[in-house]
């Protein structure tokens, strides 16, 4: 049962991940919604095969089968993802090494590979709903009030860290951050410490191994995730921020009643909170923002982590002068580190080493960014070596 309840947790995360393909897709209009609403009603879908799966005996073979192709799946998805995600940072730097680095999209090759990539998932997804129902898995998706699937079109981050997913080279900033946070507790009421830096810089995942090792040393009693994105609202925040303490709080549309509840909850409690990817640029919004979590409590040792790409923004929020912190570019080896492990799908496989030589060739060209890393571990995956070259030579 453990590895049973282990492996469907693992299929959940990572369904997670792989629904924001759609969200992002749909988002940035790339001439794919038809695929990717079809792939995230799928998901949908498989989300109840895993819940009913997880009430069958591990040694039950069709269902073993059945997690063993949605683990194919998942990998397949996770590199689709970094792609998408690459291709947004792409569009956003208008200048500078990240975009000649890597020069292999163009719009029009972009959307058919992305098109075909999500076609092949959507039907890998049709053939374990297939093999679920062969399996008398139950196929009931959440349904909205009038009927349809329920599909999410916001972009959502979250504080776990994947179980794929590597944190290489960031130790002394997520040390680094921790101790101005924890430094700053007692002198100031409210610290907040933004991390800010260029697309693809891993700014998110610092954030995430900051809130693991938070909670693992105890430093605050309550460690809560919001990801404000375009949508700074200060009622969906605190919104966000109480149904991560109580997940059966919901559909308070106060603000006052909002407030009310955190400060039930949180009385005599210290909190982290984590507000992930901030685009407001508006001072007022973001002082109503922190006054209201000044009267959540009166305890001292609160504090605030934001992840920002505006040094105005970061400049704005920071408590005192100094505070906000900026990633640095990883080393080649750092980057070729990545690489290697998306390569060998978590490192368990041997990499031959005429391919480690071009490899290290490669992490060169990732310009110290560890998301363009990922992007060209998941490309690297499978290939052999002359298809090594061509990209080492594009």
């Amino acid at each position: 049962m453990a590895e049973e309840l282990f492996l469907t947790f693992a299929m959940q995360e990572t369904l997670t991940r792989v629904s924001s393909i759609a969200a992002q897709g749909i988002r940035l209009a790339w001439g794919l919604k038809g695929e990717l609403r079809k792939l995230n009603e799928s998901l949908t879908m498989i989300q109840a095969v895993l819940q009913d799966a997880a009430r069958r005996p591990v040694t039950d073979e069709p269902v073993k089968l059945l997690l063993e192709k949605l683990q194919d799946v998942a990998y397949n998805a996770d590199d689709v993802l970094d792609d998408f995600a690459y291709e947004i940072l792409r569009k956003d730097q208008k200048k500078g090494k990240v975009r000649d680095c890597f020069s292999l999209h163009n719009p029009v090759a972009f959307h058919l590979s992305m098109g075909q990539k999500v076609k092949e998932i959507n039907g890998s997804l049709d053939e374990i709903q297939r093999l679920a129902s062969l399996c008398g898995l139950r196929l009931t998706a959440p349904q909205h009030a009038d009927g349809a699937p329920e599909i999410s079109l916001d972009r959502e981050t979250e504080s776990s860290l994947e179980r794929s997913e590597v944190v290489v080279g960031r130790d002394a900033d997520v040390f680094k951050i921790l101790n101005l946070l924890t430094g700053s507790i007692g002198q100031q009421v409210l610290p907040v410490v933004p991390i800010v830096g260029m697309a693809g810089l891993g700014k998110t995942s610092i954030a995430k191994k900051i809130c693991q090792l938070a909670r693992e040393k105890k430093h605050f009693d309550v460690t809560l995730w919001v990801c404000a994105s375009n949508d700074f609202n200060k009622r969906r925040i605190l919104g966000e921020m109480l149904q991560k303490i109580d997940e059966h709080t919901g559909g308070l549309s106060n603000l006052d009643a909002i407030l009310e509840k955190l400060q039930q909850q949180l009385e005599n409690k210290t909190f982290l909170l984590v507000l992930d990817d901030v685009w407001n640029e508006d001072h007022g919004m973001w002082d109503d923002l922190k006054d209201l979590l000044l009267k959540i409590n009166k305890k001292n040792g609160n504090a605030v982590v934001v992840t920002t790409r505006s040094k105005q923004i970061a400049g704005m929020m920071e408590t005192s002068p100094g505070s906000q912190h900026e990633p640095g570019k990883l080393s080649d080896d750092q980057c070729w580190s990545i690489i290697k492990h998306k390569v060998s799908r978590g490192g368990g496989a041997t990499i031959a080493s005429d391919l480690e030589s071009i490899g290290k060739d490669i992490a060169k060209k990732c310009g110290g960014l560890p998301l363009l890393a990922k992007v060209l571990g998941g490309t690297l995956h499978g290939k052999q070596a002359q298809e090594w070259q061509s990209i080492l030579n594009n």
